[in-house]
């Protein structure tokens, strides 16, 4: 049996995909789970640290796709490095519901913290990446591609794959990140 904690956690999840965070409160949350409003303060703050436990796993793996840019990846480790992001993020797809269901809350939220500045750092290592003339045009376009076909796939797609078990998108998604940057 989940803990309430976790229990909390995965109500509001449904309400801020469904409703919005804006539009969601906190007793709605606890009446959903059958607890008391007090009994949700008991593990979390406010609302906004829902909000931002929800968001963790996400700011996380901008750190170490941060670190990823920083080695100046090829073709082969963009690769490898896409293959991991997608093993991570394609049971956590609901994630991109959220982060697309409530863009001015996680915008505010990534504001208020460093995860902001690391997500801008973030897309400036890219753009610097790709604008790189010592790395050939055709790695930077390849590149941009397997950037281009990932993001598609898990998020600018709406909900075309969500419904896709993990298991048939996975190698197909690694296999057109592969095909575009011509690795095995």
């Amino acid at each position: 049996m989940k803990d309430t904690r976790e229990r909390i956690l995965e109500t509001a999840l449904d309400l801020f995909i469904e409703r919005g965070y804006e539009r969601t409160s906190l007793r709605e949350i606890a009446e959903r789970i059958g607890v008391t409003k007090p009994a949700l303060y008991y593990h979390f703050a406010s609302k906004e640290e829902i909000l931002r436990t929800l968001v963790e796993p996400v700011f996380t793996l901008q750190e170490s796709a941060l670190k990823l840019l920083e080695s100046k990846p090829d073709r082969e480790e963009w690769s490898k490095g896409l293959a991991a992001v997608a093993a991570w993020l394609l049971p956590q797809r609901r994630l991109f519901e959220l982060l697309e269901n409530n863009e001015n809350a996680i915008h505010a939220l990534a504001q208020s913290s460093d995860n902001f500045e690391a997500h801008a750092a973030m897309h400036s290592r890219v753009d610097a990446l790709l604008s790189d003339k010592s790395t050939p045009l055709d790695d930077r376009v390849r590149i941009a591609g397997a950037i281009g076909v990932f993001a598609g796939v898990l998020g600018l797609s709406g909900k075309a794959f969500r419904n896709v078990p993990i298991d048939e998108l996975q190698p197909l998604l690694v296999a057109a990140v592969n095909d575009v940057l011509q690795v095995d």
